[in-house]
C-alpha cells in the first residue's frame, strides 16, 4: 500500500471517530432545548391556569359585592349583617340574607361543581377618611381532584371592593300639619345641595322676598359656615321648622316658634362638641334633641310634663342657645333619639330604651302612669322590656286621648306601651272608650316571627292611630297592620278598625323591603310601601290625588285596596319604568317618591306650591280639589345627585 494510501485511510478513520461525538453533542442540546421548551409549555399553562382560577375567585368576589350593595341599597344603605346578634353571623356568603342569618334554601357556593367550587365572604364596610364608603368582599375558589372530591386539593383568593362615589345618600322630606304655612317638600342630593318647595310662610326655605307660596324647587342656602348640608329635619305636624345638619357638624335651624326664626340658629352644643344625629317635634310641643359627639343627648324647645329629660320641675321653655342634657343613666351613651310630642326617648349603647315626659296612659313604658312633671316625668326611666330583650327601633305617636308607644325589639318581636286606642294592642278590642292601657310594654307580635321594621300611621284627627310593620322571617316582606282604619289605609279590602293584624294586600309576587327608607318612619292618613320590583303601592285616604293610581282626585272616603302608583317610563323605554327608592308620606295632601333615576316625583295637594310643579294652585282646600298632577306622579322640575356604586378591583 502506497502512501498515499495510507494517508487517505488515516484520514477516514479520524473522520469516522469524529462524528459519533458529534452526534452526541448535538443530541444533547436538542434534549436539552425541548426540556426547556417542554418547561416553558408547562409554566405557560400553569400560569393560564393561576390567572383562570384567580378570574373566578375574582368573579366570585364581585357576586359578593352585588349582593353587599343590594343589601344596602334594600335596607337604607345600613350594612345590618354588622348588627347580627350572634357574632358569627356578621358576614355576607351566598347563602345568607341580608342580616347575615343563614339561608337554607340556597346554595353555599357561587359556583358550585364537583371538582370546583367558588363562594365570597362579606364581613367589612370601610369609610374612608374622606367619607367614602366600601365594601370589602373576599372571592375564593377551591379545587376538588375528581378521585378524592371531599378534600381541597387547591385554593385561590381574590378581594374586590365597592365604592361609593358620594359620602351621603339622597334624602327627600316633607312638612305637614294643620297650621298654615307647614306643607313643604324638601330633597336633599348627596353632594349636599338641599332644595325647598311650598311653604314658606315662617322664611322655613329662604327670605321672605321669595314669597310664602313657592311653586318651583329652590335651593336651600346654608348656613354662612358651610357650603353642604348633611342631613334634614322637618317637625312635621303643625309648626313649620327646618333643620339641617351642616357641614361643619353642626345643627342650624330656622321657621316658626322658639326654635326658629327667619334666619339661620344655631343648636348651641358645648365648646368642642359636634352634632351627629338629631330629632324634631311640632303640633303645639316644638323641640329638637341633638346627639353630641360626646354620646350625649341635648335637648331645647318646649319641655312640658318634663318632655326633655332634664330632671327639672317645672314646664319651661328651654332656649336652643343654651340646650339641657337629657340626663341617661351614668355610663351609657346615645345611639338614636326620637322625640314626638310630648315624649322623648333614647335608645342607649347598651340597646335599653329610656323615655321622658307624659305617662298618664303608660305610654313611657315605665310601669305606672303619671301627668305632671313634678311627678318624676322629667326623669328619663327605662323602658321595662321583657328579660333579655332590647330595643332596636321606637315609634311614637302624636299627642291625643289615645297615645301609645311601639318598640321594636332586637329580637325582632313588636311591643307597645300606652293606649291601646283602635286596637293597636292586638287584644282584639278596638272600642278606644273601653280598652285598656299598658304601662309596661305589652308583646303585639306571635313569637317566632321577626320583623324588620315599623311604621306609625297618624291621622289628621290625630286620636286615631294605626301600626303597620314589615316581616323579616318568615316570609320576608310581608306587611301587617292593625288599629284605626278610617279610610282603608290598612290595606286590607276594608275601612273597619282591626283589633288583631290584618294582612296589607299586595299583589301576588310582590314583597315589601324590610328596611325601606321612608322619612322618619312615619307617615299621615294612608299607608304605602315600596317592594323589592322598586314600585309603590298605597291605600287610604285619596285627598287631591295622594294615593290614587288613575288620576282620579276625589276624597275617598275608603280606599282599601293597595293601588300601585305607576311610575313613569325611563327616558327611551316604552316598558322600563323608573323604579322608587325612598317616599316621604308625613303630609296629609301630598307624598313624595323619589326615583333611581334622582328625580322626585310628587302626588297630591298643590295650593302652597308643594308639588314642586312651578306652579302654586292658590287658595284650594283638600275638599273635593281637582288638580291638573293629583294622583298622577308629577316630576319635579330638578334631578338630584344619586350615590352610584362603582366597581373598582
Amino acid at each position: 500500500m502506497n502512501r498515499l494510501a495510507i494517508k487517505l485511510l488515516a484520514f477516514k478513520s479520524r473522520e469516522a471517530a469524529f462524528a459519533l461525538p458529534t452526534v452526541l453533542i448535538v443530541s444533547v442540546v436538542m434534549l436539552t432545548v425541548l426540556l426547556v421548551s417542554v418547561t416553558a409549555v408547562s409554566s405557560i399553562r400553569t400560569a393560564l391556569n393561576e390567572q383562570y382560577y384567580n378570574q373566578i375567585a375574582k368573579e366570585a368576589g364581585e357576586a359578593g359585592v352585588a349582593m353587599a350593595t343590594a343589601c344596602l341599597r334594600q335596607n337604607n344603605y345600613d350594612p345590618i349583617w354588622l348588627n347580627n346578634a350572634d357574632p358569627t353571623k356578621r358576614v355576607l356568603k351566598p347563602n345568607t340574607l341580608c342580616n347575615g342569618n343563614t339561608n337554607g334554601s340556597v346554595s353555599a357556593y357561587v359556583l358550585d361543581g364537583t371538582s370546583i367550587k367558588t363562594t365570597f365572604t362579606v364581613s367589612e364596610v370601610i369609610t374612608d377618611v374622606s367619607g367614602f364608603v366600601r365594601v370589602k368582599s373576599d372571592g375564593a375558589l377551591q379545587l376538588f381532584r375528581t378521585s378524592s372530591p371531599s378534600s381541597t386539593w387547591r385554593t385561590y383568593q381574590q378581594t374586590a371592593f365597592s365604592q361609593s362615589n358620594y359620602v351621603d345618600k339622597p334624602q327627600i322630606a316633607s312638612g305637614a300639619g294643620w297650621k298654615s304655612g307647614g306643607h313643604n317638600g324638601y330633597m336633599l342630593a348627596a353632594d349636599g345641595v338641599l332644595y325647598a318647595w311650598g311653604s314658606n310662610t315662617s322664611s322655613q326655605v329662604g327670605p321672605a322676598g321669595l314669597g310664602t307660596a313657592i311653586g318651583a324647587p329652590t335651593k336651600v342656602d346654608p348656613p354662612g359656615v358651610t357650603t353642604k348640608i348633611k342631613r334634614v329635619y322637618d317637625s312635621g305636624q303643625g309648626a313649620s321648622i327646618l333643620c339641617v345638619l351642616a357641614g361643619d357638624d353642626q345643627v342650624y335651624c330656622r321657621g316658626s316658634g322658639g326654635l326658629g326664626g327667619s334666619s339661620w340658629q344655631r343648636f348651641g352644643l358645648g365648646s368642642g362638641l359636634s352634632a351627629v344625629d338629631m330629632n324634631l317635634s311640632g303640633y303645639g310641643s316644638d323641640s329638637a334633641c341633638v346627639i353630641a359627639s360626646d354620646g350625649q343627648v341635648y335637648c331645647a324647645g318646649m319641655n312640658d310634663f318634663g318632655m326633655l329629660g332634664n330632671g327639672g320641675t317645672t314646664n319651661n321653655f328651654i332656649a336652643m342657645a343654651t340646650p339641657t342634657r337629657f340626663l341617661l343613666p351614668a355610663g351609657l351613651t346615645a345611639k338614636k333619639v326620637f322625640i314626638k310630642d310630648w315624649i322623648t326617648c333614647v335608645i342607649a349603647n347598651t340597646d335599653d330604651a329610656y323615655c321622658a315626659g307624659v305617662n298618664n296612659l303608660g305610654q313611657t313604658g315605665r310601669g305606672n302612669t303619671s301627668v305632671n312633671v313634678g311627678n318624676g316625668n322629667s326623669n328619663p326611666a327605662k323602658v321595662l322590656m321583657p328579660a333579655g330583650v332590647s330595643v332596636k327601633d321606637i315609634k311614637l305617636t302624636y299627642h291625643g286621648s289615645y297615645v301609645g308607644a311601639y318598640y321594636l325589639g332586637t329580637n325582632g318581636t313588636v311591643y307597645m306601651s300606652g293606649h291601646n286606642g283602635q286596637g293597636t294592642a292586638n287584644d282584639g278590642n278596638t272600642n278606644p272608650s273601653a280598652t285598656a292601657t299598658y304601662s309596661t310594654p305589652r308583646q303585639i307580635t306571635t313569637a317566632g316571627y321577626r320583623y324588620a321594621s315599623i311604621f306609625s300611621i297618624g291621622q289628621q284627627g290625630y286620636d286615631n292611630n294605626s301600626l303597620c310593620m314589615i316581616r323579616e322571617d318568615p316570609n320576608p316582606g310581608m306587611t301587617w297592620c292593625l288599629g284605626n282604619n278610617d279610610y282603608g289605609q290598612l290595606g286590607d279590602g276594608t275601612c273597619t278598625d282591626k283589633g288583631n293584624w290584618v294582612v296589607f294586600g299586595l299583589p301576588a309576587g310582590e314583597s315589601a323591603l324590610q328596611n325601606m327608607n321612608v322619612e322618619s318612619g312615619y307617615q299621615m292618613n294612608s299607608f304605602m310601601v315600596i317592594t323589592e320590583s322598586g314600585k309603590v303601592f298605597a291605600a287610604g285616604d285619596n285627598r287631591s290625588g295622594k294615593t290614587s293610581a288613575n288620576g282620579s282626585s276625589a276624597l275617598q272616603a275608603c280606599n282599601g285596596t293597595p293601588v300601585e302608583i305607576v311610575m313613569p317610563l325611563r327616558t327611551g323605554s316604552t316598558t322600563d319604568r323608573v323604579e322608587a327608592v325612598a317616599l316621604a308620606n308625613s303630609d296629609e295632601f301630598t307624598a313624595y317618591i323619589l326615583g333611581d333615576n334622582g328625580t322626585v316625583y310628587a302626588l297630591g295637594l298643590n295650593g302652597n306650591g308643594q308639588l314642586g310643579k312651578g306652579d302654586v294652585d292658590g287658595g284650594v282646600t283638600f275638599s273635593g280639589d281637582t288638580l291638573t298632577n293629583a294622583g298622577v306622579p308629577a316630576k319635579v322640575p330638578v334631578s338630584i345627585v344619586m350615590p352610584r356604586i362603582s366597581v373598582s378591583f
